[in-house]
């Protein structure tokens, strides 16, 4: 098994994930990354649906995507911790030790 598809015309290599992550109610959403395009924002599914909207408008779609991902994993939100480890990990800010 190779890492190279070939398609008619472009040549996709992968897997690979690129991107930035997307964090909503400081939490690092699995399967959940975008892509900043200036004026619009890329967000993509899993590595295989994508959708381009407005920057206004990312927040509010990554904030139904990251519910409806976490809901589908079998939580009842995106906040919950009612399983052995909560769905989408929070973000804790590193500091340097003053040592």
């Amino acid at each position: 098994m190779s890492d190279v598809v070939e398609l008619a015309g472009p040549t996709m290599v992968g897997p690979e994930r690129c991107g930035y992550a997307v964090i909503v109610e400081g939490r690092v959403i699995p399967r959940l990354h975008c892509h900043d395009l200036g004026e619009r924002i890329e967000i993509v599914l899993d590595g295989r649906f994508s959708l381009t909207v407005r920057r206004d408008e990312a927040y509010r779609i990554a904030w139904m995507l990251a519910h409806a991902l976490a809901i589908g994993a079998g939580y009842s939100h995106l906040g919950a911790d009612g399983r052995d480890r909560p769905f989408a990990p929070e973000l804790k800010q590193w500091e340097p030790s003053d040592a």
